[in-house]
């Protein structure tokens, strides 16, 4: 009897070392399949630092995950985050849905324009939602962005160009699309940002991801946002310098089964396009490039409003999504409107929204088209 009870001892002794073996090895484990994972792009290798498992959550996490162009010809990471949790949501589960939560802190995602193909990434190209079903199996109901953080760079030109979005806070809920999950089918994102030296960026959205055809209503608001944050990019890629001033923007797109409906409404306060001593005497500017810069002043100030000392447009976009028309002319003759008749509000006009396009939809003449 005594040897009986000292062979069960032995053998639950052995089963809890191995169940402490098989614990302690799989973190290792899941970092090989995980590094392997993000590694199956033919252009992109990844890399992950430690996992760790939280068996009694449902979870697991992600430290220094790391994403980039494998022909080592670009020095930033296409996507990298100090921390990234899964975890599974226990309250969805015992309503018969396996959907889970993800949490990502301190992300960054780098574009990168170079001279070259080879020295430029996008990443526009590769099956990144194959991968993640991979790392995640589950279906994603809520996505939450810390500290985020999207750059473009350009290292070729003359100064480099490198602009970023950064302190960006993302929330999406109710991806999974579900009545038995939530009383709305719409799933709704809030996120706002900061540029480089001053300015916020903020966006609300809401969009349905049953439709075969995208359906969605998005809020854009821009204010204050330093034009010189993005000098270098115009110096590269606009015929002018810009020396000086401030963007306000507001933009509202709404797309009901891909019909697309919305505006673009961008004011420029207090801007200077040329000045003699920033223009010709410190960046050496010939006759051309001056002359060039002293018209496009002088088109700026014409089309200034005086009295409020800024230059706006309501640009309309209306269309299908896969080609969407933004009307030049209605574009010009709101210029003209904003510099002789009256200034622009910078805000969002709350006139386009996916209620008010199914509406139109309803009210619509029958044979007729919005």
């Amino acid at each position: 009897m005594k040897h009986a009870k000292k062979r069960v001892c032995y053998v639950l002794i052995a089963l809890l070392l191995t169940l402490i073996a098989i614990r302690l090895y799989l973190p290792y484990a899941a970092a090989s399949y995980i590094n392997t994972t993000l590694s199956q792009s033919k252009e992109y290798n990844g890399r992950v630092g430690d996992v760790d498992l939280m068996l009694w959550r449902g979870a697991y996490s992600l430290e220094h995950v790391l994403l980039y162009k494998a022909n080592g010809q670009v020095d930033r990471p296409l996507f990298k985050a100090d921390y990234v949790e899964f975890t599974l949501s226990w309250s969805q589960l015992f309503k018969g849905a396996a959907v889970g939560k993800v949490i990502v802190n301190s992300p960054e995602i780098n574009f990168v324009d170079g001279s070259t193909e080879e020295r430029s990434q996008s990443g526009k190209d590769e099956n990144w939602l194959s991968i993640a079903d991979q790392l995640f199996p589950l279906r994603i109901d809520k996505l939450t962005i810390n500290q985020g953080k999207v750059a473009f760079h350009n290292p070729d030109t003359s100064p480099a160009i490198d602009i970023a979005l950064h302190d960006i806070q993302l929330e999406v809920n109710n991806l999974v699309n579900s009545d038995n999950l939530s009383d709305s089918r719409v799933a709704t994102a809030k996120a706002q940002g900061q540029t480089a030296q001053q300015g916020t960026i903020s966006l609300n959205a809401k969009l349905n991801p049953a439709t075969t055809a995208p359906t969605f209503d998005v809020d854009i608001q821009a204010d204050n946002v330093g034009l010189v944050n993005f000098k270098n990019l115009l110096d590269t890629y606009a015929p002018f310098d810009l020396e000086a001033g401030t963007l306000t923007l507001a933009a509202e797109v709404a797309s009901n089964e891909g019909k697309v409906k919305g505006y673009i409404k961008p004011i420029l306060h207090n801007v200077e396009v040329f000045s003699w001593k920033g223009d010709i005497e410190r960046d050496g500017d010939g006759f051309i490039e001056g002359s060039i810069e002293a018209i496009s002043a002088f088109v700026t100030e014409l089309f200034e409003n005086q009295s409020e000392d800024q230059i706006a447009t309501r640009i309309p976009v209306e269309g299908d999504l896969s080609s969407p028309d933004t009307q030049t002319w209605e574009a010009f003759t709101a210029i003209l409107k904003n510099a002789f008749i009256e200034a622009f509000n910078g805000d969002v006009e709350k006139s386009i929204e996916l209620d008010r396009l199914e509406l139109d939809k309803l009210e619509a003449p029958e044979g007729s088209e919005n």
